[in-house]
């Protein structure tokens, strides 16, 4: 099952949808900004199926 992630770019600050598949359970991966380009780190938490808590960290 796929989830939609409101991520705010620590970089910029603009704000951007990340497609997301729950089933997979939490994960921690690197993405580039939409907007600014620039590497970010994305850690998602999943509880029961559902994001518990999304962390976002510079590079």
């Amino acid at each position: 099952m796929r989830d939609a992630l409101s991520i705010e770019c620590p970089h910029c600050g603009e704000t951007f949808s990340l497609a997301f598949d729950v089933s997979e359970g939490g994960a921690e991966f690197v993405t580039d900004c939409e907007v600014c380009c620039r590497p970010m780190v994305v850690t998602v938490r999943v509880t029961d199926g559902a994001v518990d808590g999304v962390e976002i960290a510079e590079c």
